[in-house]
């Protein structure tokens, strides 16, 4: 992949009024552009040799365009190979304002700056070998998480602990392979380098490392992009009250007539340490008219994707259940309990209106939402993303091949080849092997100036 040679900036902190905006610059001109536009003294421009400084200070000074002082700013200088990029970079600390950030963007351009896009500085450190891509994506995960069990399973990809796992199952392919691949060599000499059964037995070990690993991905996308809760139940059964109490806010319209929520909405909602994904759906009933058979289309949609489920019932009707309760997926919730008749024992009954038992409810869902993720799961390694469950149970498929190559004794020259494509799998997960296209499409999913 050749070298990018543009010098790319953009803001690190939201433009607005602020007390501060600082700005990023990196590539291989960034000094020779802040010699342009940096002065030490106020009074008139006196330039500095930015070269000279040592990399990680900060220095203070003011920003000229041509002869006419700009700000009064902060420099903050990192030399290559010792920065975020690996290349040459610095960030100018200026007053906060939008007008400050305009002039200071024109000026960047007119010095040969160019606008970075999403992700670019992180993309240019995984290119410079500053971090491996796994670690790269932990960043975004990291700026996008709501939750201190998201937090923490960012930042052990982040610091490596991810990267280690997936290296190490690597390795044991790459030296299974090399033995594979050497007892080719003796073959005619009659001497066997690995036993067949040991071969077996390895790759077998592997295989069960690596699909532990992808199941983890379950655990982890809950973790990361939160659980899907899904509130489903007959009209007038209190959904949408139920929806506004639980995000305390009055989000859902209510009423008394029966079909009033013809659509779904949905609503992040944090309980326990845990991100749900709040959806109140229409009532599940026989249509009066086609777009309420629409409403209730998406509410079987909705409740079919769930993670979870609250099914509705209304004490003061039949009460009878939506739909069958799903083991470990539906928790039953009596609605309308301050003007029920009576209270069915051993069941949730709760007012929406009032508040009453809410708070068991509550409990019951953050209940259900650990179940989902074990208790020493952010003590092991996990996976939060899909395109690393994806290749770890592709590289799996390599490895299945393999076994049963050896089983049947094929030969290794085909046992060779389906080991070198798991391990090119695992490496498209570190970025050891990938192409531009992924590439692009991961860091464009970044925000500006990381």
């Amino acid at each position: 992949m050749k070298s990018d040679e543009r010098t790319i900036f953009a803001p690190a902190t939201p433009i607005g009024e602020s007390s501060v905006t600082v700005i990023r610059i990196s590539g291989r001109n960034t000094f020779s552009m802040m010699q342009k536009i940096f002065s030490a003294k106020r009074e008139s421009v006196v330039t500095v040799d930015f070269t000279k400084f040592e990399s990680h200070t900060a220095h203070h000074g003011y920003i000229f365009s041509g002869s006419d002082i700009m700000d009064e700013v902060v420099v903050v200088v990192f030399k290559s190979p010792n920065s975020y990029t690996g290349e040459d970079v610095a960030e100018i600390s200026s007053h906060g304002g939008r007008i400050i950030y305009s002039k200071l963007n024109s000026l960047l351009i007119k010095n040969g700056g160019v606008h970075a896009e999403p992700g670019e500085f992180s993309k240019r450190a995984f290119l410079n070998g500053k971090l491996d891509l796994l670690q790269a994506e932990a960043i975004s995960d990291i700026i996008s998480a709501k939750t201190e069990l998201s937090y923490e399973a960012a930042k052990k990809q982040l610091t490596g602990f991810v990267s280690n796992k997936i290296n190490k199952l690597r390795d044991s392919l790459i030296n299974l392979c090399s033995l594979v691949e050497l007892d080719l060599d003796f073959v005619e000499e009659g001497l066997e380098v690995i036993d067949n059964k040991e071969l077996i037995n390895r790759i077998a070990k592997i295989i069960q490392d690596i699909v532990y690993l992808a199941n983890s991905y379950y655990s982890g996308r809950i973790i990361k992009d939160g659980i899907s809760l899904t509130i489903i139940g007959k009209p007038n059964a209190g959904k949408s009250s139920l929806f506004n109490y639980l995000l305390k806010d009055s989000r859902a319209i209510v009423s008394d007539i029966p079909g009033t929520t013809r659509d779904y909405l949905e609503e992040s909602l944090i309980l326990g340490g845990f991100v749900f994904n709040l959806i109140d759906t229409a009532g599940i009933r026989k249509p009066s008219d086609h777009i309420e058979m629409k409403g209730i289309e998406f509410s079987v949609k909705k409740m079919d994707e769930a993670d979870l489920i609250l099914d509705i019932i209304d004490l003061t009707g039949d009460r009878v259940v939506t739909t069958k309760p799903i083991e470990g997926k539906t928790i039953m919730v009596y609605n309308k309990a301050d003007i029920a008749k009576d209270l069915p024992e051993g069941n949730l009954c709760v007012s929406a209106l009032t508040g009453f038992n809410m708070s068991k409810l509550e409990e019951a869902i953050v209940s259900k939402a650990k179940e989902m993720v074990k208790d020493d799961s952010l003590s092991e390694v996990i996976i939060t993303n899909e395109r690393h469950k994806d290749l770890l149970l592709k590289s799996c498929e390599y490895l299945v091949n393999a076994k049963k190559l050896a089983i049947n004794n094929s030969g290794n020259e085909l046992i060779s080849i389906e080991i070198r494509e798991a391990m090119n799998d695992l490496g498209e997960i570190l970025g050891k092997i990938t192409n531009v296209n992924i590439l692009n499409n991961i860091f464009s999913k970044f925000c500006i100036g990381k």
